[in-house]
């Protein structure tokens, strides 16, 4: 059993209950409006992930995205929408969501999903019982990955960790080769590829989801990067798929 903690915010009961009996493997909470979720989130807690319908029946989604991410800057965000549209999906990964998913869903993608987002954090776990306690510049490591689409600065994880910051950028770039800006960049570059490998996302979409608010900024950083527009490494990608066929 997995045991990470998952957030299921959404008003209607016979989707909470499916989330309670269908994945056991996780510890589910639930939240049937907006103010109760953000009292759970006010409260200690150790929420991994949080999934959100962008309806509920006291304030809009997005809105209650806005509040959440005030409060828990760390959890991974799945918003929920039956509205058979990306632009409100598209909205939230703008305003840090991690991913959305579709009602009606299927139970065992949802489950990919979450797999896939909580990745990290079981990644982590493993390495926290061979150790009895990780040293702070892991952990800053841990936050940067599972935050690199996020507006993190070195500074926050400084203050987190009780750390000066001229000590934390020092000791950052001596375990990972690379200065903070760096590292993050590389992940979300690393990120964006993937991405970039499915055409059912636009290009927007990825730069959303990896972090920038601003399309033509990514694009412009991509390019500088890796020598190409996100459109032509795309391509060069379907290219070489076709000829592997």
């Amino acid at each position: 059993m997995a045991g990470e903690k998952i957030l299921v915010v959404e008003d209607n009961p016979n989707i909470r209950e499916v989330f309670i009996s269908a994945f056991d493997e996780y510890d589910i909470v639930t939240a049937s409006n907006g103010k109760d979720a953000l009292g759970i989130l006010n409260r200690p807690n150790d929420i991994d992930l949080i999934i959100l319908d962008v309806v509920m029946p006291d304030m809009n989604g997005l809105e209650l995205l806005e509040k959440m991410r005030r409060i828990n800057k760390y959890s991974k965000v799945v918003i929920m929408t039956g509205y058979s549209s990306k632009d409100i999906a598209i909205e939230a990964l703008r305003l840090s969501a991690d991913e959305y998913i579709e009602k009606p869903f299927d139970i065992n993608n949802v489950k990919d999903t979450l797999r896939k987002l909580l990745a990290p954090n079981q990644a982590y776990e493993k390495e926290k019982e061979k150790r009895e306690k990780p040293d702070k510049i892991t952990v800053a490591e841990r936050l940067v990955r599972k935050n690199y689409n996020r507006p993190l600065s070195l500074k926050e994880i400084s203050q987190e960790l009780f750390l000066s910051y001229k000590y934390l950028s020092r000791a950052f770039k001596k375990r990972s080769g690379k200065s903070f800006k760096e590292f993050r960049l590389n992940l979300k570059l690393d990120s964006a590829k993937q991405l970039l490998r499915d055409p059912g996302q636009s290009v927007n979409e990825v730069a959303y989801r990896v972090g920038y608010h601003s399309p033509d900024s990514f694009m412009k950083i991509f390019k500088k990067r890796t020598g190409m527009t996100p459109t032509e490494y795309r391509r060069t990608k379907e290219d070489k798929t076709a000829l592997s066929k």
